[in-house]
């Protein structure tokens, strides 16, 4: 982690730039991004469906609509696809998620991915994007995603605290979104749906530096009803949760701050 650097970019912030703690060893794998493979017709065709891998690690093309059939090609975390035909039906689990196989196309190559670790929202390219503009991009496509950004309370700690909406459709895929846009370790993977309540899930590979990296799930019936991450070092931390609050949209609250 880099205290210092983390320090000086929660100083002064009142409103729309907010950048997490990030340990760079880490970050350096989870924010690998490439450049969209869409060719020049594809990228200008309006017809053609788009879907982005959200998943840290990557994702198998496969040759058929089989898990185990011949991997193609591993397409990266953020790449853009073409969605070329969706899974008819959806036998498959995967990492708690269910989905089916989409004929997509990529690089040039036809084949199939899982649709689970696909998302229909294009996920943050940069690194340092703020909040609203990312929010302010999804709003062009999302006309009812919402944004506000105020002041913590000085009698609390010096920060911000930016509230917003994302037009996600599953559980999954507004964590895999939100843990992108504030590059949460990828080492907290999406948490099981059934379980207790309230259930505390450590980051494995927490720093020592680090005094805090967790996630908070709570559950009701077996479903997700908050899942929550907070992360805290010497001189500043942040945290989020997420919340759905329709069913075309999930409310997420981003507290940074510095001591």
């Amino acid at each position: 982690m880099v205290p210092v650097i983390c320090m000086a970019l929660f100083i002064g912030l009142v409103s729309c730039k907010e950048t997490p703690a990030k340990d760079s060893a880490k970050q350096t794998a989870q924010s690998e991004t490439n450049d969209p493979k869409i060719s020049p017709h594809e990228e200008q065709d309006s017809q053609l469906e788009y879907r982005y891998v959200m998943v840290p690690n990557g994702l198998s093309l496969r040759a058929t609509n089989t898990l185990d059939s011949e991997k193609l090609a591993v397409m990266p975390f953020k790449s853009k696809v073409v969605l070329l035909e969706e899974a008819s039906d959806k036998p498959i689990e995967v990492e708690h998620i269910k989905g089916g196989m989409h004929k997509i196309r990529y690089e040039g190559q036809t084949g199939f991915a899982f649709s689970g670790f696909l998302s229909q929202l294009p996920l943050p390219q940069e690194e340092e994007q703020s909040t609203e503009d990312y929010i302010a991009t999804l709003k062009e496509q999302f006309p009812d995603v919402t944004f506000e950004s105020k002041a913590n309370d000085p009698e609390f700690h010096e920060g911000s605290t930016v509230t917003f909406t994302l037009p996600a459709t599953n559980w999954h895929e507004a964590f895999y979104i939100v843990s992108a846009m504030y590059q949460s370790p990828k080492t907290l993977g999406f948490p099981k749906p059934s379980g207790p309540e309230l259930e505390t899930i450590e980051d494995p590979e927490k720093p020592q530096e680090v005094w805090d990296s967790f996630l908070t799930v709570t559950r009701e019936n077996n479903s997700f009803k908050k899942i929550e991450y907070d992360y805290r070092a010497e001189g500043f931390g942040y945290g989020y949760d997420i919340v759905r609050e329709s069913d075309k949209l999930f409310r997420v609250e981003y507290l940074g701050f510095v001591d």
